[in-house]
This record gives structure tokens, C-alpha cells and sequence, in this order.
């Protein structure tokens, strides 16, 4: 089997899919909907789909998808490797809905287009990234990382309230996090609630964090010696 999956590197993206159907873990089904409130939809499944959390022993999978979609270059927003930018990282997510660092990519590609990400170019049947992230959830639900990015994405939207609830579920399966821990104090502060990020900041400091950042913003307030 390692042999074959060698060998449909060569090949394109339409002969891989028939090749690792088998190895697809569950299914991958667009849920949720957008901020605007319409339901998601997205391009239909094709490779895969494979858990993030799972890639350690699926490199081979994950090998084919980054080496064709998922470059360095791709992840940092500079040139496609197949086609457009959007269109290699919605590859990328439709076989690894839970990829990390795609969703990131993804989150900040919209980002950086605003509210003219729609135009963009290879965008089409590409859906806004908050899809990409329920998508994500429904697929590999015990991926704290996940929610920490969702929540990231839900609170530069200004839904405080919802991504206050994305950073709990997060903290819930990584209690330990300390980089979790760190941007849910954030939240927490633009929240003006002072006291529930002094109690995480006592923790994170504790534990040799080193940005001060989260320190400073309570300091100004009044909740840092």
C-alpha cells in the first residue's frame, strides 16, 4: 500500500481520490451556518477525509495533500500550487477538515480580503472560514485547537460572547494550554472582565509564559500588583 501511495504523487488529484477512499475516516458533511446566517455549503468531498490528529500515522496521506495543495508558499499567502491560493487550502480542508495550519491559512487569506474576499480569485464554492471551522468541530470534535482558532475568528467579529464559550469548550478538552489560556485572557479583557483573566494570568505566569502582554493590559486596569 505505501508503494501505491508513492506513486500517486505523480498523478493528479482526481486519480488519488478513488486510490485512498478506504482509508477516509468517517464523513466530513458542511454544518452550521454563516455569520450572516445563511447555511453552509462548500465544495463536495473528495480525498480523504483524513483526522489531523491522526497524522502521525497517516503521513502518507498527508504527504499527498501538502506536497500538491499545501506549501509553504501556499500557507503563507503568497502563490497556489495547483490553481489559486483558496482554491489549494479548500483542498487541503476538504481532506483534512481539522488541519490546523489550512485553517489558519484560510482564516487569515479571508481576513486579509475583507469584505472582498468573495471576489477573490479560485473562491468559488469556497464558503466563508467559520464554516471550514464547524466543519471542522462536527469532524474531530476533541481538537481543542480547533475551537482556539474558531474563537480567535469569533472574537476579530466582535461575537465575544460566543467565542467566550469557544475558548471554555477549548480549554475543556486542553486544560494544559498554556497559549490557550493566554488568548482566552485576552478575550477576557476585552470582555471587561478583569478578574476571571487576573485568575488565568496568575496560572499562565506561573507556568513561565513569557509574553507580557496579557500582564500589562491588567496592569492598566488596575488587577496586576
Amino acid at each position: 500500500m505505501n508503494k501505491h501511495f508513492l506513486s500517486v504523487l505523480l498523478v493528479s488529484a482526481l486519480s488519488q481520490l478513488g486510490a485512498a477512499a478506504s482509508h477516509a475516516q468517517g464523513n466530513a458533511p458542511w454544518v452550521g451556518t454563516t455569520f450572516s446566517g445563511v447555511q453552509c455549503s462548500g465544495n463536495s468531498q473528495g480525498f480523504g477525509p483524513f483526522d489531523y490528529l491522526s497524522r502521525s500515522s497517516l503521513g502518507d496521506k498527508l504527504n499527498i495533500v501538502e506536497s500538491h495543495h499545501f506549501t509553504h508558499e501556499v500557507e503563507q499567502l503568497v502563490r497556489g500550487k495547483s490553481g489559486p491560493i483558496a482554491g489549494d487550502i479548500d483542498y487541503t480542508l476538504r481532506a483534512w477538515p481539522n488541519h490546523h495550519r489550512a485553517l489558519n491559512a484560510m482564516m487569515r487569506y479571508q481576513n486579509a480580503q475583507s469584505r472582498k474576499w468573495e471576489h477573490a480569485p479560485g473562491l468559488a464554492g469556497v464558503p466563508p472560514v467559520e464554516c471550514y471551522f464547524q466543519r471542522a468541530i462536527n469532524f474531530s470534535p476533541k481538537d481543542g485547537t480547533v475551537r482556539m482558532l474558531f474563537a480567535m475568528h469569533l472574537q476579530k467579529n466582535q461575537q465575544l460572547d460566543r467565542a467566550d464559550i469557544m475558548y471554555e469548550e477549548a480549554l475543556d478538552l486542553e486544560p494544559r494550554n498554556i497559549q490557550l489560556q493566554y488568548n482566552f485572557a485576552l478575550l477576557l479583557i476585552e470582555k471587561h472582565e478583569y478578574e476571571r483573566a487576573r485568575k488565568l494570568a496568575i496560572d499562565i505566569y506561573a507556568a513561565g509564559f513569557p509574553l507580557m502582554g496579557l500582564q500589562k493590559k491588567l496592569r492598566r486596569q488596575g488587577f496586576w500588583p
